[in-house]
C-alpha cells in the first residue's frame, strides 16, 4: 500500500500584497508544525530574517515550532524530488506538508505544471490548495497594470484579501466584486476580519458561483468567466472524451477551469482543475454532485472552440 502523498499549498500574490506576513502568521499555528516552506525566489529570500538566515546559497533553518524553511535559488522540481531525504533526520522525513511561496512577479502556472506533470513529484506530492493574497488598498490598480496579478487571481482556490484596515469600505467592496467577476469560484477571506484556521489550507468544498457580469475590457483586459451546467448524470465515456480533448482549448488564453462533475455510477462528485496548459486528474468530494458545473476563466479565447469542447460533455 503506497504512502499518502504529501499535501502542497501554493502561496501567490503580487509584490507587497502581504504573502510573507501571512506566512509568518500561519507558521505560528500548531497545525503548521513539520512544514517545509520553499521560497521560490531567485533574488534575496523574501522571508523575514526571523525565519530564514540570508546567504548566497540555499538556506535551510529549523524553526522553533518544528517547521523547516528552504530559500530556493535553484530548480524547484529538483528541490521537491530531493526534499524527502535532504530534510530528514535519522532516516525520518522532517515535514508532513509543503508551502511554496512564489515570487510576487510569478505566473503560478509553471509551478502547478511541475506538480502535475513531473512523474516523480506527482507520485509523492499532491496540490492541496492555491492561495492568492490580494492587497485591498492597491489591488484594483495592480490588476489594471500588471498581467501577472491577473494570472495569480485566476489560479486561486482561495483569495485572501490583506490590508482591508488600510482601505475604505467602498474600496474593499469594489475589489471584492471585481475578484468575484474574475474568479467566481474562489472563496474570499478578509485576513483582518477572519481568524486563520486549518481550513484555509484546503480548497472550498463546493463550487460557489456568483451572479455577476464579467469585467469590462477596461477593468482587466477583456477577461470573462463562463459557466456551463448539465442537470443529468454524465456518461463516463463522454467525460473521458472531454478530458482527452483538453489540448484543443488549453493554452495561455484559458486562465483557469474548474469543474464539479456528476458522473453516472459515481456516488461522489468529481472535481477537475485546469490552469492554462495543465489539466489535473479528477479528484473526489465527500458529497454527491447533483448536477455538473464547469467554469472557465478566459482572456481572448475563441468562443466557438470553447463551446465545442464544453459540448462534448452532453453529446449523445
Amino acid at each position: 500500500m503506497s504512502a499518502p502523498r504529501i499535501p502542497v499549498v501554493l502561496l501567490t500574490g503580487f509584490l507587497g500584497a502581504g504573502k510573507t506576513t501571512l506566512l509568518n502568521r500561519l507558521l505560528t499555528r500548531p497545525v503548521m508544525a513539520d512544514t517545509l516552506v520553499i521560497i521560490n525566489e531567485y533574488g534575496d529570500a523574501a522571508l523575514d530574517h526571523r525565519l530564514v538566515t540570508h546567504a548566497p546559497e540555499q538556506v535551510v533553518t529549523e524553526l522553533a515550532g518544528g517547521c523547516v524553511c528552504c530559500a530556493l535559488r535553484g530548480d524547484l522540481a529538483q528541490t521537491l524530488r530531493e526534499a524527502h531525504w535532504r530534510f530528514a533526520r535519522g532516516g525520518r522525513r522532517q515535514f508532513e506538508r509543503v508551502v511554496i511561496e512564489t515570487t510576487g512577479l510569478a505566473d503560478p502556472a509553471p509551478v502547478l505544471r511541475t506538480l502535475a506533470t513531473d512523474p516523480r513529484i506527482a507520485e509523492r506530492y499532491r496540490l492541496a490548495c492555491t492561495l492568492t493574497v490580494v492587497d485591498a488598498f492597491q489591488g484594483e490598480a495592480t490588476l489594471a497594470a500588471q498581467p501577472e496579478a491577473l494570472l495569480q487571481i485566476a489560479a486561486a482556490d482561495r483569495l485572501l484579501i490583506a490590508k482591508t484596515d488600510q482601505a475604505a469600505p467602498a474600496q474593499v467592496a469594489a475589489l471584492q466584486a471585481l475578484l468575484g467577476r474574475l474568479n467566481p469560484f474562489a472563496q474570499q477571506t478578509d485576513l483582518q476580519a477572519e481568524a486563520l484556521t486549518p481550513a484555509l489550507l484546503t480548497p472550498p468544498g463546493t463550487l460557489r458561483l456568483r451572479s455577476l457580469p464579467p469585467p469590462t475590457a477596461e477593468q482587466v483586459h477583456a477577461v470573462r468567466s463562463d459557466s456551463f451546467t448539465v442537470d443529468t448524470p454524465l456518461a463516463p465515456e463522454r467525460v473521458q472524451a472531454w478530458l482527452d480533448a483538453w489540448p484543443t482549448v488549453a493554452g495561455p488564453a484559458l486562465l483557469r477551469m474548474k469543474a464539479v462533475l456528476d458522473i453516472a455510477g459515481e456516488h461522489r462528485a468529481q472535481v477537475v482543475h485546469g490552469v492554462q496548459h495543465t489539466l489535473y486528474p479528477p479528484d473526489s468530494l465527500d458529497a454527491p454532485a447533483n448536477g455538473s458545473t464547469v467554469v472557465c476563466i478566459t482572456r481572448g479565447i475563441d468562443a466557438t472552440r470553447l463551446t465545442q469542447w464544453l459540448g462534448i460533455l452532453h453529446t449523445q
